[in-house]
């Protein structure tokens, strides 16, 4: 059933009127992470361009020029795969979702998509040692290590799970009640 439930149609366990004009919920799944606010990143120094002139939707854009613009309520996945969660992986996450959806809907090409791998693994380079420095001395020199190893090790992950799972198909919209 989809739209609203007729005025004083009984719902198991809530009284007639209650949830009058009741709408069904419309969502997909697989999301952790929502902006509060818009989002805006360079990628075309990491060689992220458009094909066939600025795109997106209503939540994600590429320039021309090459600026990612992601705007207010857009939500992600995170990390992926065998990565970690955790507040380095978050931005280089929001940042590649964004532009692996912008490859989804053809913005972007296979090219593009690969730089979108390196460029994660960049930034969650940088990220990690953002974090170190927030430490005292041994923890921080410890998490510089591994802001150097773990890299190394996600973004094959990531392109190898884009290589055999990645598709261009949409999660499919499903309903609730």
């Amino acid at each position: 059933m989809s739209g609203p439930v007729p005025a004083g149609a009984a719902l198991a366990g809530v009284s007639a009127g209650e949830f009058d004009g009741l709408q069904v919920v419309h969502y997909k799944a697989g999301y952790r992470y929502q902006l509060t606010e818009g989002w805006e990143m360079w990628v075309a120094s990491a060689g992220i361009y458009p094909v066939n002139g600025p795109g997106g939707n209503d939540f994600v854009w590429l320039t021309i020029d090459g600026r990612l613009i992601v705007r207010r309520h857009y939500a992600w996945d995170g990390a992926s795969g065998p990565a970690y969660n955790d507040k380095a992986f978050v931005r280089p996450a929001l940042g590649h979702d964004a532009i692996c959806q912008l490859w989804q809907l053809g913005v972007i090409d296979d090219a593009g998509r690969r730089a979108a791998d390196k460029l994660l693994g960049r930034m969650l380079r940088n990220d990690m040692k953002i974090i170190a420095n927030r430490y005292p001395l041994v923890p921080r020199l410890a998490l510089k290590a591994l802001a150097v190893v773990r890299p190394v090790w996600v973004v094959p992950a990531v392109q190898l799970y884009s290589r055999y799972f990645a598709g261009k198909t949409e999660n499919p919209v499903l309903e609730a009640p």
